[in-house]
């Protein structure tokens, strides 16, 4: 009896070690650059996320967006595809739950200055983590910039333009804790 009674508080020790383990483990998110210039931003970008590749695009005062290394697409219909990833200094409210970060797939239209997000990932974290919802778009269903996305939109005409990749050297990403 007194054996099965050790044995049990051993099970009830080990599955709280395992909780607070876990727990140590979640995910911190960073607080926002110091600053909003391109050095502080810059450096944020570098001490924060990770991912090979990423160009950064441009900022503002919710986060900073992203070109996929993978480039951009000249599209049958004259549309250009490509990922655009979101890294937010602190988190919004989304319907599906809280959401730090995105990867967006856009379709745009470099002649009428517009795109339609085919389709996007919402994540709980920083660096793509922790899925909140996803959503599908239509490439049909345009929309015109705000001015934080008119950065963006340019770069990613200008590079299907020029036939070279996003401007800008690769994010310097870190390897974030």
């Amino acid at each position: 009896m007194a054996r099965t009674r050790i044995l049990a508080l051993c099970a009830v020790t080990a599955a709280g070690l395992a909780v607070c383990a876990a727990r140590a483990a979640e995910v911190r998110d960073p607080a926002p650059p110091i600053m909003l210039d391109e050095k502080s931003v810059a450096a944020w970008v570098a001490q924060n996320l990770t991912g090979e590749g990423w160009v950064l695009v441009n900022f503002d005062a919710e986060g900073v967006r992203l070109a996929t290394p993978n480039g951009v697409s000249l599209m049958s219909d004259g549309l250009v595809e490509t990922d655009i990833r979101h890294e937010l200094f602190t988190p919004i409210q989304l319907s599906a739950g809280s959401a730090r970060s995105g990867l967006a797939h856009w379709a745009v239209d470099c002649a009428k200055k517009r795109f339609a997000v085919i389709s996007s990932v919402a994540y709980s974290h920083n660096n793509l983590i922790g899925e909140v919802g996803r959503r599908r778009g239509d490439r049909r269903l345009f929309q015109e910039p705000v001015a934080s996305e008119i950065d963006t939109l340019d770069a990613v005409c200008e590079a299907i333009r020029t036939g070279k990749r996003l401007d800008g050297p690769a994010a310097k990403l870190g390897k974030a804790s």
